[in-house]
C-alpha cells in the first residue's frame, strides 16, 4: 500500500497501484477502520498508528461543517428576510428570533442546534 502525508498523517492512499510521492507501507490489520478514519492514522518508525486525539478532531471539524451548512439553510433564509416581514413580528417574536439567531451562531461551539421558534414556518 502506498501512502501520502501531511504533518504526518495520512492525507492520500492506495491500496492497489501507485501515487506520485507515495511511501510504501504495510496494510493495517483493520483495512476497513484506516478506510473509514485514514486522515487519523500517522506514520510512526514507519508503522500506521491510530490517533484518537486527531479521530476526534477530524469528527469534530466534519460535525462543525455539518452545522454550518444546517446554518445556511435552517436559520439565514429567515435570518436575511426583508424589512416588511421584520415589521410584521411582535417584540416577543422579534425577540425569540433574535435568541434563535444567537444561538445558531454559537452552534460550532455549543455543538446544540436551537430549536426553531414554533411560529417560524
Amino acid at each position: 500500500m502506498q501512502i501520502l502525508l501531511e504533518d504526518g498523517y495520512v492525507s492520500s492512499y492506495a491500496l492497489e497501484g501507485s501515487i506520485v510521492g507515495g511511501l510504501e507501507v504495510a496494510v493495517p490489520a483493520d483495512t476497513e477502520h484506516f478506510e473509514a478514519h485514514f486522515t487519523a492514522y500517522r506514520l510512526k518508525n514507519g508503522v500506521l498508528e491510530f490517533d484518537e486525539d486527531r479521530n476526534a478532531e477530524n469528527e469534530r471539524k466534519a460535525l462543525c461543517d455539518e452545522l454550518r451548512k444546517r446554518r445556511e439553510t435552517e436559520c439565514f433564509s429567515y435570518v436575511n428576510r426583508g424589512q416588511p416581514w421584520y415589521d410584521r413580528l411582535s417584540a416577543e417574536q422579534e425577540a425569540e428570533l433574535e435568541a434563535w439567531y444567537a444561538a445558531w451562531l454559537k452552534v460550532t461551539d455549543t455543538l446544540t442546534v436551537p430549536a426553531k421558534p414554533s411560529w417560524l414556518y
